[in-house]
């Protein structure tokens, strides 16, 4: 992985200077990203409720710090920011990827279940960017990415609950580009497709067959496929780009 990373990363010399939080990163995408930020130079402290968060510390000295934090709690997400505060600065970057999903048919569906999936993929944003947000108005600069999901768009059997938060992501980010615009503050969203994660193995495995032979470029993604765009809505490369949604399926959005 360090190899294909590192070539991804070439053309972006300002993302060494960058302090940057990242949600969601003990697996999948928000790990991939999480190390790719490392290994470009970046200072990253990395979040997730998994205390397998901790290997951050290791990785490399002075620019990465694991905290284990469930940021669907205002109070562990205030701790998470203090961290950062304390460690490396006031944060450039807020990448929030946490997420579950939980597939039910909505019939089968109850609140409890409803409430938890919106609380881990739509409210721990609005509590992350709340607590960065003075920050970087201070500093009148920073770079918000939020990730959506391509399910936002299309729907998804099983998935309403999901659908209905990723949807809500994506607004909120839309509002927030246009109240934030003004204090230096970007904001986007990322929507990625079928990535090669524990939660596409959550798809039942004909399903997954049947949804694998529309992609246009013949494959699943990998979390490594999401680096470059996150890159670029972090650096000043995209210091001109707000408000916006970037798809990332292999083209399988438009089949």
């Amino acid at each position: 992985m360090e190899k294909e990373t590192q070539m991804k990363i070439t053309g972006f010399p300002d993302i060494p200077d960058k302090i940057v939080i990242i949600t969601g990163a003990a697996q999948g995408i928000g790990n991939a990203v999480a190390l790719a930020f490392i290994l470009a130079g970046a200072k990253v402290l990395a979040a997730d409720s998994n205390e397998s968060i901790s290997a951050f510390d290791q990785i490399a000295a002075g620019h990465s710090r694991g905290f284990r934090a469930d940021v669907s709690k205002a109070a562990d997400v205030s701790a998470m920011v203090q961290q950062c505060l304390h460690t490396f600065g006031v944060p450039d970057v807020l990448i929030n990827v946490a997420a579950i999903s939980t597939p039910v048919l909505f019939p089968e569906m109850d609140l409890d279940g409803w409430q938890k999936v919106l609380d881990v993929n739509l409210t721990s944003v609005f509590l992350c960017t709340q607590a960065v947000l003075p920050h970087m108005a201070g500093q009148h600069r920073g770079s918000i990415i939020n990730f959506s999901s391509m399910i936002a768009q299309t729907g998804g059997k099983s998935s309403s609950h999901y659908s209905a938060a990723k949807a809500g992501v994506e607004g909120f980010s839309r509002t927030l580009a246009l109240e934030l615009g003004p204090s230096g503050i970007r904001v986007n969203c990322i929507a990625p497709g079928m990535i090669d994660t524990n939660m596409l193995a959550l798809m039942p495995a004909e399903q997954r067959r049947k949804v694998i032979d529309k992609v246009p470029l013949g494959r699943v993604g990998r979390p490594e496929d999401i680096v470059g765009v996150s890159f670029l809505l972090a650096s000043d490369a995209g210091s001109y780009i707000t408000g916006q949604t970037i798809h990332i399926n292999g083209g399988l959005y438009l089949t």
